[in-house]
C-alpha cells in the first residue's frame, strides 16, 4: 500500500432544505504498475445548481475521467498538452452525448471537473471551473496548483460543457512525484483558502493529514473515511458553508 486515500461527497444544508440531492461527485482509483509501483487517479466534480441534470453530470464526469486516465496509463501514453486536450475533449463529448440522450440543452449537464493523475515520477493536474487542487512540499506546506476559476460575477464559474474547444481547460504536467494532495469542490473554499492572500489555510489540512499518515491498515483507512462524512456534515463546517462539499485526501508513503 503506497497510496492512502479517503474521500467523500456530502450534501449541503441548502440542498437538504430545498429537497435536492447532493450534486457533487468524487472518484479515485489506484493502479498497480508493472514494476510494483502505484499510480493514483482522483477527480471531483460539482454540478451546477441551475442545471437539471447536475448530479448526473458530476457523477458521469468523474467516472469517465477515471476510465480515460486508466487507459492512458495502461497504454503508457506520454502526458503532454495534446494528449490532455484530447482527454478533455473526450469528456466533453461524453457529457454532450448524455444531454442528447435526455433531449435537453447541454447546459442542463453543466459541471466543473478537477483532479490529478499521479505517477511515481510524474504529476498531471487538470481543472475546469472552481474548486481547488492543493499539494504539499517537503516541509508540509500546502499550496494550490491553481487559484479557483470564478467568472465575471459572484458565484459563477466555467463548466466542462461550455465550449467544445475547452478554452478554460487548465493543464499542468510536472516531472516529479507528489507526496500529498487534496482535491475539493467550491463548497469548501471558504474554509480552505484565503482569498485576500490567495493562499491555503494551513490549519485546515494540518488537522486532517496526520490521521491519514498514521493509518496503518485498510481498516484504519475505512474508519477515517467514515469519520470524514461526519466531519464534513458537522455543525462546525455547516456554520461556514451550506453548499455540497467534496474532499479527497491522499498521502504517499
Amino acid at each position: 500500500m503506497i497510496w492512502k486515500i479517503i474521500g467523500q461527497s456530502v450534501i449541503g444544508t441548502s440542498h437538504i432544505q430545498s429537497g435536492k440531492t447532493c450534486e457533487d461527485a468524487s472518484s479515485f482509483k489506484i493502479l498497480t504498475l508493472p514494476d510494483g509501483e502505484e499510480a493514483l487517479i482522483l477527480f471531483v466534480s460539482d454540478g451546477a445548481g441551475s442545471a437539471a441534470f447536475a448530479a448526473k453530470a458530476a457523477e458521469e464526469s468523474v467516472i469517465k475521467a477515471i476510465d480515460l486516465a486508466t487507459v492512458l496509463i495502461q497504454s503508457e501514453s506520454v502526458f503532454n498538452d495534446g494528449i490532455l486536450q484530447g482527454f478533455g475533449e473526450q469528456l466533453y463529448d461524453h457529457i454532450e452525448r448524455l444531454a442528447k440522450e435526455e433531449q435537453v440543452p447541454k447546459n442542463e449537464f453543466s459541471c466543473t471537473l478537477l483532479g490529478a493523475i499521479l505517477l511515481p515520477d510524474k504529476s498531471v493536474f487538470i481543472q475546469i471551473g472552481d474548486g481547488a487542487i492543493v499539494t504539499s512540499n517537503q516541509d508540509g506546506f500546502f499550496t494550490p496548483v491553481w487559484w479557483p476559476h470564478n467568472g465575471e460575477y459572484q458565484n459563477t464559474t466555467a463548466f466542462l460543457i461550455d465550449d467544445p474547444n475547452l478554452p478554460t481547460l487548465k493543464i499542468k504536467v510536472l516531472d516529479s512525484a507528489v507526496m500529498e494532495i487534496a482535491v475539493f469542490t467550491d463548497g469548501l473554499q471558504m474554509l480552505t483558502l484565503n482569498n485576500e492572500t490567495e493562499s491555503v489555510h494551513q490549519p485546515f489540512f494540518e488537522g486532517l493529514f496526520p490521521w491519514l499518515r498514521k493509518a496503518s491498515s485498510s481498516e484504519n483507512i475505512s474508519i477515517l473515511n467514515s469519520r470524514l462524512i461526519d466531519y464534513l456534515s458537522g455543525a462546525s463546517i455547516n456554520a461556514r458553508t451550506d453548499d455540497d462539499k467534496t474532499l479527497l485526501l491522499a498521502t504517499r508513503q
